[in-house]
C-alpha cells in the first residue's frame, strides 16, 4: 500500500510539472503574437501552441483519471490528500493569488502612462493566474520534502 500512495504521489508530481510545460508552451506564443510577427511566424506560433495544447489536454486527462481512481480506492484518497498536500495546496493558491494581485498592481501603474491592450492584459492575468500556483507548488513540495530529510 505505502508503495502505491509514494508511486501515486510522484505520477502527481509529474502530470503537475509536464501540464504546466504543456500550458505555457500553449500560452505563452499566443503572448508573444501580441508583438505582432509576419505571416510565417504566427505560422509556426500557431504550430507550437497546439503541441503545447494536445500535451496540455494529455496530462490533464492523466490528472482526471488519478483522481478517479484514488476516489475509487478510500484508502489511496486519503493518503494522497492528506494535511501535508493539504497545506501545500493553500500555500500555492496563497502565492498565486499575491502574484495575480502584484500583476493587477504593475498593470495598473503602467496603465496610468502607457495604453494597454485590453486583451493582452487579460491574457498574461490567465497565464500567470494558472502558471503561479502550480510553479509554487512545485517549488513548496519540493521544500518540505527536502526539510524532512
Amino acid at each position: 500500500m505505502a508503495s502505491e500512495v509514494t508511486q501515486l504521489e510522484k505520477n502527481r508530481t509529474t502530470f503537475i510539472k509536464r501540464s504546466l510545460i504543456g500550458f505555457a508552451i500553449w500560452q505563452l506564443p499566443y503572448l508573444i503574437q501580441h508583438l505582432h510577427f509576419d505571416t510565417f511566424i504566427t505560422g509556426f506560433i500557431t504550430i507550437i501552441s497546439v503541441i503545447g495544447a494536445i500535451v496540455w489536454a494529455y496530462y490533464l486527462i492523466k490528472i482526471v483519471r488519478l483522481s478517479f481512481l484514488s476516489q475509487k480506492k478510500r484508502s489511496l484518497a486519503i493518503s494522497l490528500n492528506n494535511e501535508y498536500f493539504q497545506m501545500i495546496r493553500l500555500k500555492s493558491f496563497t502565492v498565486g493569488f499575491w502574484v495575480v494581485l502584484g500583476l493587477v498592481g504593475i498593470l495598473f501603474v503602467l496603465s496610468l502612462y502607457v495604453a494597454l491592450n485590453i486583451r493582452l492584459v487579460l491574457h498574461l492575468l490567465l497565464v500567470v493566474g494558472v502558471i503561479s500556483p502550480l510553479v509554487s507548488y512545485l517549488i513548496i513540495d519540493k521544500d518540505e520534502v527536502l526539510e524532512d530529510e
